[in-house]
Formats: C-alpha cells, structure tokens, sequence
C-alpha cells in the first residue's frame, strides 16, 4: 500500500469522528444546558462538568490534534513495519475517542440539570469493542496490495 493511501486511511477516521462530533455537538447546541456533564462515575452517574463551549472546543481539538499526530507519524515512517500498526492504533483510537464525545453531547441533550444526567457503563464495552474491530480492519486493509 502506498504511503499516501495509508496516510488517508489513517486521517480518515479522525476526519469523520470529528465531523460526527462537531455535527451532532452543533445540532443540539440550543437545547444543551450551560454545562455538560462530561465526566461519570463507575454508577453511570455524571461527577464532572464543563462549560458548552470548551466541551466543543476541547473535544474537536482532541480528535483534530490527534489525527495529525497520527497521520504525520504514518507518513513519516513510510513503508516500515511500524506504519501499518500506526494506521491502525490510530483508527482504533478515532472511534474508541469519537464514540464518547458524541455519546456525551447526545446524553446531555434537553436536560436541564446536567447533575441528572446518566450514562450507562455498557457502553464502555461498546466503544473499546468499537475501536479494537476498527483497528483490526484498519490493520487488514493496510496489508491488501503488499507482495
């Protein structure tokens, strides 16, 4: 597989959980109270909050920031062993990142005390199954073209 191709399928992940994230995050932001519950308890129940707007920006630039990050470290180490685990740590990364940013602002939507506010432990089961099949298909992907 070509370095380039490698590059976008390690960038293309970021790129779509970031426009997911900003999407959804920029839908709701009318009904979203001041702050969002952005951190849970082992019980589901919210125990940290932060502001609407640094939720959005800390969030986008996370996913932002590390999708160059990885891309750069995919393009910089060429067709060496090491990209090919690169491109799919960091697509496994996107979703296991993507995931709780947009479940976040989706939990926090039409509530007006964010102390309320719940979100269910399965879904941490979900998000790390989420991330490890996309690392693996990544992983495949990047194998198809080699000698």
């Amino acid at each position: 597989m070509s370095v380039i191709r490698r590059g976008a399928l390690t960038a293309a992940p970021f790129g779509i959980a970031t426009a997911a994230y900003g999407g959804v995050f920029l839908a709701s932001y009318d009904r979203l109270p001041g702050r969002l519950a952005t951190h849970f308890s082992g019980d589901g129940g919210a125990d940290g909050f932060t502001s609407r707007v640094a939720a959005l920006w800390f969030g986008g630039g996370m996913l932002v920031g590390l999708g160059l990050l990885f891309t750069v470290l995919t393009l910089v180490s060429k067709e060496s062993s090491g990209s090919r685990l690169t491109a799919a740590v960091s697509a496994g990364t996107a979703v296991t990142l993507g995931y709780p940013l947009v479940l976040t602002v989706l939990v926090n939507t039409d509530v007006q005390n964010p102390a309320e506010v719940h979100l269910p432990m399965w879904h941490v089961a979900v998000l790390l199954l989420a991330g490890v099949a996309t690392g693996v298909l990544t992983w495949w992907l990047t194998r198809r073209g080699e000698a």
